[in-house]
C-alpha cells in the first residue's frame, strides 16, 4: 500500500475522522492486523482561521508546505484533510511539483464518487464557509473545481447576503468549535437553507466543511435527496488511491 501524507488540523475531529476512515479501508481490503502507511501534520486551527480570514493566504500554504518539505520523499501522495485549506491547492501542487507526488484533491474525490455512486446527480447544493460558497472563479478550489467541463457539476449556493452570512456564522463560530457545539437553533438553521437549496433545484446537499458532517444527517433531508460528505469520500477514495498498485 502506498504511503500518504495527511495534512490536517483544520479541526482536531476531522483530522481523526480521516485517519480512521484511511485505517478502516485499508484493513477491510488487507485484513488481519494490516492498517495505512501515513505520516500526518495536524496545523492549528486558530492559526488557520486567522490567516484565512486576512487573506493571508501565503502564510497559510507556508503551514503546510513546511510539512511537505520535510516529507515529500518519504510518501506516494498528499491529502489535505480540510475543504477550506483547498483554497491553496495551486500553492501546495506547485510546492510538490518538482517531486512528482500529487495532491489529491478533495473536489476531484467528490466528482468521481457522485458520477460513480450517483449519476443522475448533476446539481448539488452547498453549504460552508463564506469563502468556500463563494469563491467560484477559482478552477484550483472547491465550486471552480467541480465546476470545471471535466466534472461537469452545477453547484448552488444560499442567494441573499443575509442567508450567506447566517450559514458562515454558523460554521465559523458554532461547527469550526466541535459538533457539541452547534446548539439546535443553528442546526436547524443548516436544515432549513439545505431545503431552500433543494427547492432550487439541488439533488444533493454537499456539506461544505467537512465538520459540517457531523450536524446534519441523511434524515434532516427529504427523501431522494443525498447528503454528500465531502470528508468521508476524500479519505475513502486517498484510500482506494493507495491500496492501487
Amino acid at each position: 500500500m502506498k504511503t500518504l501524507l495527511l495534512l490536517g488540523g483544520m479541526t482536531p475531529d476531522v483530522t481523526k475522522l480521516y485517519y480512521d476512515l484511511i485505517n478502516r479501508t485499508a484493513r477491510a481490503a488487507l485484513g488481519g492486523r494490516h492498517n495505512a502507511p501515513l505520516y500526518m501534520y495536524s496545523a492549528d486551527l486558530e492559526t488557520m482561521v486567522q490567516h484565512a480570514g486576512a487573506g493571508e493566504w501565503d502564510a497559510f500554504a507556508k503551514v503546510y508546505t513546511d510539512a511537505i518539505d520535510a516529507l515529500a520523499d518519504k510518501v506516494d501522495a498528499v491529502v489535505v484533510s480540510a475543504i477550506l485549506a483547498h483554497k491553496v491547492a495551486a500553492r501546495l501542487t506547485r510546492s510538490l511539483s518538482p517531486t512528482g507526488v500529487p495532491l489529491l484533491h478533495i473536489a476531484d474525490c467528490v466528482a468521481a464518487h457522485l458520477k460513480a455512486r450517483f449519476p443522475h446527480v448533476r446539481t448539488v447544493g452547498l453549504l460552508g464557509p463564506k469563502i468556500t460558497m463563494l469563491d467560484r472563479d477559482d478552477p484550483d478550489f472547491f465550486v471552480g473545481r467541480l465546476e470545471t467541463p471535466g466534472n461537469g457539476f452545477k453547484v448552488l449556493v444560499p442567494e441573499t447576503q443575509s442567508d450567506l452570512e447566517e450559514v458562515n456564522r454558523g460554521m465559523m463560530e458554532e461547527v469550526a468549535k466541535g459538533a457539541a457545539a452547534v446548539t439546535p437553533n443553528t442546526k436547524d438553521m443548516f436544515v432549513r437553507q439545505a431545503n431552500r437549496l433543494i427547492e432550487r433545484g439541488a439533488q444533493g446537499i454537499i456539506l461544505g466543511s467537512t465538520d459540517l458532517g457531523f450536524v446534519v444527517r441523511q434524515e434532516d433531508l427529504p427523501h431522494g435527496v443525498i447528503v454528500i460528505e465531502p470528508g468521508a469520500i476524500h479519505a475513502e477514495e486517498a484510500a482506494k488511491w493507495a491500496l492501487r498498485s
